[in-house]
């Protein structure tokens, strides 16, 4: 990220180093001349050097630290420095605790502006308390007693809370500057949560020095007891950060996020914009259903400490979910500013990630909405970059704004889904067919279904926009048993036909073990013969659960279900599938298809896969024929079925009828086994008769 997009925020954080700094010196200062002027007190400097090693030693030692979240880490600094001012110098207490603050900043913090406000931050806290200790009269050290005052007992309770709220004020305002979020919020979640350990911590400096200067021995018990309060803070704050915090990628979880977004909405910033960033990872899931979901969880981690890393200092990241992340900026009011970052973000995000010891790269498509033009609540613009999310997904774009998607309404992906129940529910969904011919003499195999949503307001919504979400939701089911029942309810009533009704089937039915059943129930309501049903199943089928989908699939062809596998040839495992699956019959995928003629190796691909379905006694066939010179290419490769636009495109029922009927003319008139195939004009739906340019298609002796 340009370090010149941000000068703003690097110069207020500058500003509150400076004033931070020479607060705490002035009120260092103030102390010493202080202590100078009104007499040096008895100070316990044996235990005062004890104490003080330990914190020296424990500031330089990671194990001794409790690091959580974006508010920092707590060490036992405050506890001892805490208990080196109760020994009768809160100047000496003071120095110490600035040496302990600076080794642990110089070897933790990379930014010379972080140290100087760390160190800043300590002084002026551990002041405030020696100058309420001062002010209310408590000179010496507590150790001189033999029963401790209990005025003294007030001022060491109200010093110590002193110090804990300032420090705690001090961190959220760094952190509310760093991130430009609210000030509040900060205090209410990561800096609230802080506040509760060192209180802990801050409330044993009292035992520390009486301890010690009782008896040396009392180190080990002091240590014992200490360490016990130290771990019981550090699983309270686990417990904390588990509550905001994605288990597997460490940011924020969804929850904590949408608060952050609220911050930012209820207290904007002067001449700053938030704005919502929706991604998702494009090709995660291939990845995750082909290299399992070790490799996908690997993936999903090695994108969120890159996220994490790249974007912009004061912007929030987290996992909504699955594979989507989402980002919180908040920009400059600079034409282009928001744009730039954006686009710089997803160039670094899509370069290559190591996983698992080799080199990954997934897409990232991103969808980007603004405050107030986009959304005034955290609800709506999270919706409206969801929608540019999904838009951005759809067309291919790398980033989409709202504001592109304003002119031709859009629907984010939530919404879609909410609107599919619907269109179930109100019958919005209606079948195509598409008929497949035989290639050794023209006559219909099978006509396959195909699902179709026409939304009141936005029209035809393409399949592609509404399958993939409905498998990863409980509504496939519905949506599957709805056009099995449609399809074999209008197929049965047609006049005598032999020819078989094919229907796509998701791997999430296959899994359901009441599928099987579910589809026999349909059948036998529709009294449509089991022989005359092919189920067509892509190879994702055998990547989840695959025990379970072989069973099924087996139970089904028992009955006489016939088994498709859609697609071939562009899967991982397409020669694995042929061997764990009894399947009837493979189509090998258009993109193959279409280049038939111009690629010879295309052409050698598909004349092996149609030799290798014949040799396992499989009929194969072809999608995506859109000429007659494809056709006639096939028909010398052995192929056994076509399909295409060539033959015919996807039409209604009633469409169906009039073209079967054609079609059947056009069998009876070919007496010479020469079939005519019709070509796509400008009519709605393919006829036969539609001649394309005039060509007989040719089939084998």
């Amino acid at each position: 990220m340009p370090n010149n997009l941000r000068p703003h925020s690097s110069l207020r954080l500058t500003v509150f180093a400076v004033v931070i700094a020479l607060l705490g010196a002035a009120m260092t200062w103030f102390l010493v001349w202080t202590e100078l002027n009104s007499g040096l007190s008895e100070v316990n400097w044996p235990v005062f050097v004890v104490i003080a090693g330990f914190m020296l030693v424990c500031e330089r030692v990671p194990a001794t630290w409790i690091k959580f979240g974006p508010a920092g880490t707590v060490t036992p600094l405050w506890m001892f420095s805490f208990a080196l001012m109760l020994l009768g110098s809160p100047s000496a207490a003071i120095g110490a605790a600035l040496i302990g603050a600076t080794l642990h900043a110089i070897g933790n913090t990379a930014s010379s502006t972080a140290i100087v406000i760390h160190v800043g931050g300590v002084a002026c806290s551990l002041a405030s308390g020696a100058v309420i200790l001062t002010t209310l009269q408590v000179h010496g050290s507590i150790t001189g007693f033999e029963v401790v005052p209990w005025e003294w007992g007030v001022a060491i309770v109200v010093a110590g809370s002193a110090i804990l709220i300032l420090n705690s004020l001090l961190a959220a305002i760094e952190l509310s500057i760093r991130r430009r979020i609210s000030f509040v919020g900060l205090l209410r979640r990561g800096v609230g949560a802080r506040f509760t350990a060192e209180g802990a911590l801050l409330s044993l400096a009292p035992l520390w020095v009486i301890g010690i200067d009782f008896s040396l021995v009392l180190i080990p018990l002091l240590g014992i007891t200490t360490l016990l309060v130290f771990g019981s803070a550090r699983q309270a704050l686990e417990r904390s950060i588990e509550a905001d915090h994605d288990p597997l990628t460490g940011l924020f979880n969804r929850r904590t996020f949408l608060e952050s977004v609220d911050d930012a909405l209820l207290n904007p910033r002067n001449a700053t914009t938030p704005t919502l960033l929706v991604m998702d990872l494009n090709g995660f899931k291939d990845i995750n259903d082909q290299l399992g979901h070790q490799v996908g969880d690997s993936l999903l981690i090695a994108f969120a400490e890159r996220l994490e890393r790249e974007v912009p200092p004061d912007a929030v990241a987290c996992r909504l979910g699955g594979d989507e992340f989402a980002v919180l900026l908040i920009e400059r009011h600079v034409e282009g500013i928001v744009e730039t970052v954006v686009r710089h973000l997803h160039q670094r995000l899509t370069a290559p990630l190591r996983v698992e010891g080799f080199p990954v790269s997934v897409g990232v498509s991103i969808g980007l909405a603004t405050a107030p033009d986009d959304g005034r609540t955290t609800s709506d613009l999270l919706h409206s970059a969801d929608v540019a999310m999904y838009r951005s997904k759809r067309t291919g774009a790398t980033i989409s704004q709202y504001q592109q998607c304003v002119q031709t309404p859009q629907r984010g992906r939530l919404n879609l889904l909410g609107d599919l129940g619907e269109a179930l529910r109100h019958h919005q969904l209606h079948i195509n067919f598409q008929p497949q011919l035989r290639i050794a003499d023209g006559t219909v195999d099978t006509v396959e279904a195909l699902i179709r949503w026409t939304h009141p307001e936005h029209g035809a919504v393409p399949p592609s926009e509404f399958i993939g979400l409905a498998e990863q939701t409980d509504l496939i089911g519905p949506l599957t048993d709805r056009v099995l029942r449609l399809a074999t309810q209008m197929l049965a009533v047609l006049p005598a036909n032999d020819f078989r009704l094919a229907v796509n089937v998701s791997a999430r039915s296959l899994q359901d073990r009441h599928f099987g059943r579910d589809v026999l129930d349909i059948l036998a309501e529709s009294d449509f013969p089991p022989d005359r049903l092919e189920l067509e199943i892509t190879e994702r089928a055998l990547v989840t659960n695959p025990e379970r989908s072989i069973y099924t699939i087996d139970s089904l062809r028992d009955v006489g279900v016939r088994i498709a596998i859609d697609d071939f040839g562009v899967g991982y495992s397409s020669y694995q599938t042929l061997r764990l699956l009894k399947v009837d019959r493979v189509k090998i995928d258009r993109d193959f298809v279409k280049e038939l003629l111009t690629q010879p190796r295309d052409r050698l691909i598909v004349a092996s896969l149609i030799q290798l379905a014949h040799e396992l006694e499989l009929d194969v066939v072809a999608e995506g024929i859109e000429s007659a010179h494809v056709w006639n290419e096939l028909a010398e490769l052995g192929c056994d079925v076509g399909q295409g636009f060539g033959i015919a495109v996807p039409m209604g029922y009633p469409e169906l009828r009039l073209w079967l009927t054609r079609w059947d003319r056009v069998i009876e008139r070919t007496s010479d086994a020469e079939v005519l195939v019709g070509r796509r004009r400008n009519a709605p739906h393919l006829a036969a008769e539609h001649l394309l340019a005039g060509q007989l298609l040719r089939h084998p002796a």
